[in-house]
Formats: structure tokens, sequence, C-alpha cells
């Protein structure tokens, strides 16, 4: 077989492998989850994805009052009570384009590459759909997308942040700067202060698991409601679990959003893979909204398939590379009902940060 052949043959397993991918394996506690307002791609619906977003019902109120007027049995109001819309439209093709998802290469032994490579690929796939979702709740998407009237519009800008311990910025973050059940309670008051739609009458928090055990470090009640999750279910409370407690949905994510510390050279909205700093996300319903990927073998599915290449082996010796890149979306509709809380946790330390045996 050919170099060309070779390349083609890899490549259309991959298009199939990716449109036979089940739908379950795309689910992360962001992304795909029941949390967010989902949208599918409609057949022969062209390369625009479309949300509308409802707005509250305003109601005419008394003079120098904030209570609603009160109508006789036969009274109306004078003026029509209009309800508010707004619709976002958003390019799948300048996403693309612009969160690229930077063409990652998945290095494979070519004696098993295609069955191990296509279990690795919804791995990634999984994982870089979480990311692209976390990011947007803390960096602007910052770019123009147009409707169909070639009006350019600008996506939703991301939540806003408060810190632990209730300092006033991210300048003000230091490595001490834990978080505690009290930033939780803080952050679910504001959204519930400003009136914001619950989510099963809870304000739901997305943190990982360093979170989840600082804050139980310094609250044994909620160390205790953890464990009564771990025993009916028998199993560790790690990604993907859940707890209610002090009227917080937790749910627990694998990757936050991370950066480094402000004297490290740090900035809130520059993400790490690594770094002190961490940031979870509180929000109701109506928060954010995503693009789903479409059952297998669906008509969406095979709309935004990921488009592959494969990599000369006569230049990268005996490894085949695969790169791809799919556009998947998430955008914030109402950042009202939503805040980021940046922190920092005791319990980040990886396996290279331990000394040496011998040192």
């Amino acid at each position: 077989m050919d170099l060309t052949t070779l390349k083609g043959t890899v490549q259309g397993y991959f298009d199939r492998a990716f449109q036979e991918i089940a739908e379950r394996d795309f689910e992360t506690p962001l992304a795909n989850s029941e949390f967010g307002v989902k949208s599918k791609l409609d057949e022969k619906s062209g390369t625009f994805v479309q949300f509308r977003s409802f707005g509250d019902l305003p109601l005419a109120t008394a003079a120098n009052s904030d209570s609603p007027v009160l109508y006789a049995e036969d009274e109306e109001p004078a003026n029509p009570m209009v309800l508010t819309d707004d619709v976002f439209q958003v390019s799948l093709q300048e996403l693309s384009g612009y969160l690229a998802l930077r063409p990652r290469l998945i290095k494979q032994d070519p004696v098993d590459i295609l069955s191990t490579t296509k279990k690795r690929l919804i791995k990634w796939a999984k994982r870089m759909i979480h990311t692209v979702v976390n990011d947007r709740f803390v960096v602007p998407l910052g770019v123009a997308v147009t409707n169909l009237s070639n009006q350019y519009v600008k996506a939703p800008k991301p939540l806003r942040t408060i810190y632990a311990g209730g300092v006033a910025g991210f300048n003000a973050l230091r490595s001490d700067s834990y978080i505690t059940l009290a930033d939780i309670v803080r952050a679910a008051s504001l959204l519930r202060n400003g009136n914001v739609p619950l989510i099963r009458d809870r304000v739901v928090c997305v943190i990982d698991s360093p979170g989840i055990q600082q804050i139980a470090l310094g609250d044994s009640k909620f160390m205790d409601a953890i464990k009564r999750v771990e025993d009916a279910s028998q199993k560790i409370f790690g990604a993907g679990s859940s707890v209610d407690y002090a009227g917080v949905a937790f749910k627990v994510q694998s990757d936050s959003y991370r950066c480094d510390l402000p004297d490290e050279g740090g900035a809130l909205r520059t993400r790490r893979n690594t770094g002190k700093v961490r940031v979870c996300h509180l929000f109701g319903e109506n928060c954010f909204g995503y693009l789903d990927l479409g059952e297998a073998g669906s008509k969406q599915r095979q709309l935004i398939a990921p488009r592959f290449k494969c990599q000369d082996i006569t230049v990268t010796g005996n490894n085949l590379t695969v790169a791809l890149r799919f556009p998947c979306q998430a955008m914030v509709m109402q950042r009202d009902n939503g805040v980021n809380l940046a922190y920092t946790s005791a319990f980040d330390e990886k396996p290279e940060d331990l000394p040496d045996e011998d040192a």
C-alpha cells in the first residue's frame, strides 16, 4: 500500500469512528450536561447555530413602590406587556477557526494504531469539549459572529468573578487563599439576590476535587454529606459525583480552569494545565448554551465531523501522527445567571512535586 492510500485509509477510519461514538461518551460535568441549554444543528441548516434567550415579563408597579399594580376584575394594564427575547447566532466556521482546539497530535505505535487511537479519540474529544466549555465561563470569546443579514454580533461575555476570602481582585490572591464554604455561600447568595432562576431549586457549583476536599476540611458536616454519598453509591467521591449541601448542588469536574498566582506572572484569563489558582463556577438556569454533537450516525454529527490529517510517516519516522479539530461551541447566554469563584487549595500537589527518595 502506498503512502497516499495509507493516509486516505486512516483518515476514512477516523471519520467513521467519530460517527460511531455514542453520545454518552461526550458527557462531562460541563459540556453536554443537564445544566446547559442544548441546541442541535439541524439538517440543511447551513453554518449557523441560533440560541434564543427569553427575558422576564415586565410588571407595572405602583408609584414610588416596587410592588406590582393590583387590577380589579374588569381592569387591564394600560399598555401591552411584551416578553423580551435575545437571539444569539453563532457561526460554526468562525468558531472552528477561532477555537481550533489547537490541532493536537496523537502519537501511536503503528502496530495497533487504529483500535488504540479510536479509544483515545473518545477521551481526547471529551477532554477538549470540557476545556472549551470551562474556558468560556472565564475567557471572552473575542470573535464577532455574523447572522444571516451580515450584521456582526458579539457573543455574550463570560461570568463575573469573585475571590476566596473576600479579596477584591486577582492580584490579591495568595498561595493560602483557600476556598471555604463561606465563599460558596456568598457566591450562591449573589445569585439568589439577583433573582436568578435556580436549577431544581438549587444553585449549581461545578468544582474540582481539590476544592471539594478543601471545603470538607473546614466543615465537618459537609464531609459527612460526602461520606453519605459514598456509602450510598459505593464509590469514592470524585469526578462526576454530586452532593447537595447548604442549598447548593456541587458537581465535581475532572479539570478546573487554572492559572498561576499573580506573583508568578499569572492572570485570571490565562488558562494553564497547571497553576495554583483554580476557578469554580456557580450558576442557575439559562446561564450557558452549547452545540450538541448529535446522536451517533446522525446528520448533525456528519455536519460537524472533525477534519483529520495524517502526518507523513516518512517525516515522523516509525510513528504515524494524527491531528484533528472539530467545531464545538459554548457560550455564556445570561452572564448575570452565574459567577466564577477563584481560589487556592492545599491539595494540588502532583507526584513530580514530591522529593526523590535519595534527596
